[in-house]
């Protein structure tokens, strides 16, 4: 699934020519918090102009499709609706399965608006009612999500299991002053504690690398897709695990200031390409 050793390059434009569509990671790529990252925007512009196809692949479930097209708009990016796949989407078509009647307890802050999620939706940390009501719970984002929010979540599961989803499998990511923690710490730390199995929407994970594929026309041999990220864990790994070929990004991300031949030896996930930025 990786490549023996990863090839160093300048950026994008020495690799450009390899591939028909790009798939870029949000945070540590494009931008690092609510700044973009410089350069992103001129290289996404010219690789639009070049006719490659692109796409946003993000972790980022807070806020709903239209807030995020506004987000990278107001960034300097032009990204489309289409050009957007968010772990919130990928959750979204996952949830109707569980019965168009069925309660979920949303661990998100007010401009998630839950209530645009499918089936019966309710914000935890508004109506704290909703832990004992809840046919499951979804963990969609942890702005807001306190230590006492979490250890009622805990009570409530061990008292009477239920399913719980992700809408963001990342543990942390990275912002202007440093890290935040993210769904996928808290949902690994319900895993130790009780024993149950979250079941994950995004990276790495297949169901987001699919509904990626779904939007490329003309479709794109997997070779010929480019999976730019950040990390390892996430961007790399699932990159690799849907065929396609993988950029990590080492100058603004979770790489950022480490030792990059070390954390690839040590987690044994080998980009194919290696560039400080896009």
């Amino acid at each position: 699934m990786f490549p023996k050793h990863s090839m160093v390059a300048a950026s994008l434009d020495e690799l450009k020519d390899l591939f028909d569509a790009f798939v870029f990671d949000s945070f540590g790529v494009l931008n690092v918090g609510e700044t973009a990252i410089s350069g992103a925007c001129e290289r996404v512009a010219e690789l639009r102009g070049d006719g490659k196809q692109l796409v946003v692949l993000t972790n980022a479930a807070t806020i709903p499709l239209g807030g995020l097209v506004q987000k990278y708009a107001g960034l300097g990016f032009r990204f489309t609706s289409r050009e957007i796949v968010s772990s919130r989407e990928v959750l979204a078509k996952g949830m109707p399965s569980y019965g168009d009647n069925w309660k979920w307890g949303i661990a998100a802050p007010p401009q998630s608006k839950v209530h645009e999620l499918p089936g019966h939706c309710h914000n935890l940390a508004v109506c704290q009612g909703s832990f004992d009501n809840s046919h499951g719970f979804v963990l969609l984002s942890s702005s807001g999500w306190t230590d006492q929010l979490q250890s009622m979540l805990v009570t409530a599961m061990r008292e009477r299991p239920r399913p719980l989803l992700v809408g963001n499998p990342d543990v942390v990511a990275p912002r202007e002053d440093g890290l935040t923690l993210e769904p996928g710490a808290f949902a690994h730390d319900m895993a130790d504690a009780l024993g149950v199995a979250p079941i994950f929407y995004g990276k790495p994970f297949g169901n987001a690398f699919d509904e990626v594929e779904s939007r490329l026309e003309p479709v794109v041999d997997p070779k010929r897709i480019a999976m730019i990220g950040d990390s390892l864990h996430t961007d790399i790994l699932g990159g690799a695990a849907a065929g396609w070929r993988t950029v990590l990004v080492t100058d603004h991300g979770l790489a950022k200031g480490r030792n990059v031949d070390e954390l690839i030896s040590s987690t044994g996930i080998v980009p194919d390409f290696i560039i400080p930025s896009i």
